[in-house]
């Protein structure tokens, strides 16, 4: 089964999480996608933040470049977890999952892609509308980026 490299983060601002209600999957999910030639999984994910939601971030996690040969290698942000999601049965995308802060919680909404787009207290998170998974990691970022 073909499978394709994406991006996605959980992005936090004033203790809650932003989430976009994907048209064509039909439900609610972080902002992210397709990681394309050249590009890097921050490059990647800072581009679609930005078309997605219309904001800059700051990608949280390690990247510890101390070790590194003479400048032929640079740590990238290690991501909080990496999965492998099934998508139509026909493709799958291992996802690189990221947690990181927006620097303003002014958003904007993608029409063409998403329903909606909204940020979540702690609180919101417990609608019956959201995946387990996806107020799991919402939890788990509201958590870490409010320390």
């Amino acid at each position: 089964m073909p499978k394709d490299f994406v991006a996605t983060a959980y992005v936090v601002k004033d203790n809650k999480v932003l989430l976009v209600h994907h048209r064509k999957l039909g439900m609610w999910l972080p902002p992210g996608g397709h990681i394309e030639k050249n590009e890097t999984p921050e490059d990647a994910l800072h581009r679609e933040i930005r078309e997605e939601a219309g904001i800059d971030i700051e990608i949280i996690g390690d990247s510890d470049n101390e070790g590194n040969a003479e400048g032929k290698a640079m740590a990238l942000t290690t991501p909080d977890h990496i999965q492998l999601e099934e998508i139509d049965g026909k493709h799958q995308h291992i996802d690189l999952v990221y947690f990181a802060k927006a620097k303003t919680d002014k958003v904007k909404l993608k029409q063409d892609e998403h329903h909606d787009i909204r940020w979540f207290s702690l609180e919101e998170l417990n609608s019956p509308e959201i995946k387990h998974n996806v107020k799991h990691f919402a939890r788990k970022a509201i958590r870490k980026l409010s320390e």
